[in-house]
């Protein structure tokens, strides 16, 4: 059983919060937050630093959907990401 914390705004917090990951609706894996300054958005910010200019995310429970018109390049670009980190 994983440790459990409630973090600055109130929310329960386990050992490790995972996010399923999607572009456009396609699942493309799994980001793990490991430490508490993660934050699932982190994602679109690396986006973003990598070039990507029209992209956002959206935060439904366990799911996060990344909006993208370059939803190729971007699947390309988290593939990488996700292995990484």
């Amino acid at each position: 059983m994983g440790l459990i914390d409630a973090n600055s705004d109130g929310e329960i917090k386990g050992e490790h919060d995972a996010y399923d990951i999607f572009v456009n609706e396609e699942f493309v894996g799994k980001k793990l937050l490991l430490t508490q300054s993660e934050n699932v958005d982190d994602v679109v910010h690396f986006l973003k630093q990598q070039g990507v200019q029209q992209v956002f995310g959206q935060l439904d429970g366990d799911h996060y959907v990344i909006h993208s018109e370059e939803s190729e390049r971007v699947k390309q670009i988290l593939d990488t990401y996700l292995q990484n980190r």
